[in-house]
């Protein structure tokens, strides 16, 4: 059993930062929540308001199984959150999304392999998991660019209806094969 995440004061590789949540972050997720990629793929419900955000945002204050970091561009900052927390199965889980203007362009496969190399080198989780929804192509080959190896599927809740969806691992040896995916030109 994982106890909890320690969140890092930052990350960087080159212009693109990863930081800890600051007072933007409910802006970040209503414009997250008009982002039609994102509403399909992931999570983040549509059309929040500035106080729906502000209340989930107050929601994650204080739990130590989730680390979440905003991605930050020079040009757009914030462009979008990382995220590491343990599941319900008790597993280590990732998850990503980006807005419009930061996606196909590398950000979130260097966000990802630097989120995932982190979560080694800072805690004793040995394997990560990640989901994606079929049709989600864009993941998937962002999962695969960062060690990630497809493993089936698994049926989960999303947004309160049960789906299958696939299931990737990774496993702290896939350290190194991940710098040789960063290095490697995946278009998202």
């Amino acid at each position: 059993m994982i106890a909890a995440l320690a969140t890092p004061s930052s990350l960087h590789d080159g212009e693109l930062t990863l930081l800890p949540l600051d007072s933007g972050i409910p802006a970040l997720l209503v414009a997250a929540s008009y982002d039609d990629e994102i509403t399909r793929w992931t999570q983040v419900p549509q059309g929040m308001t500035l106080l729906d955000a502000g209340l989930v945002v107050a929601g994650w204050a204080g739990n130590e199984r989730v680390v979440r970091l905003q991605v930050c561009l020079p040009e757009l900052s914030p462009a979008g959150l990382v995220t590491v927390w343990i599941n319900a199965r008790d597993k280590a889980e990732v998850g990503y999304w980006l807005l419009e203007a930061a996606r196909g362009h590398g950000v979130a496969r260097r966000a990802l392999a630097m989120l995932c190399d982190w979560t080694f080198a800072s805690s004793d989780i040995d394997e990560l998991e990640l989901t994606t929804l079929p049709g989600n192509t864009a993941s998937e080959k962002v999962a695969a660019a960062c060690g990630f190896d497809d493993a089936g599927f698994i049926e989960l809740d999303v947004k309160g209806e049960r789906r299958s969806l696939r299931l990737w691992l990774r496993a702290r040896d896939e350290e190194k094969r991940s710098a040789a995916g960063q290095r490697a030109s995946v278009g998202t």
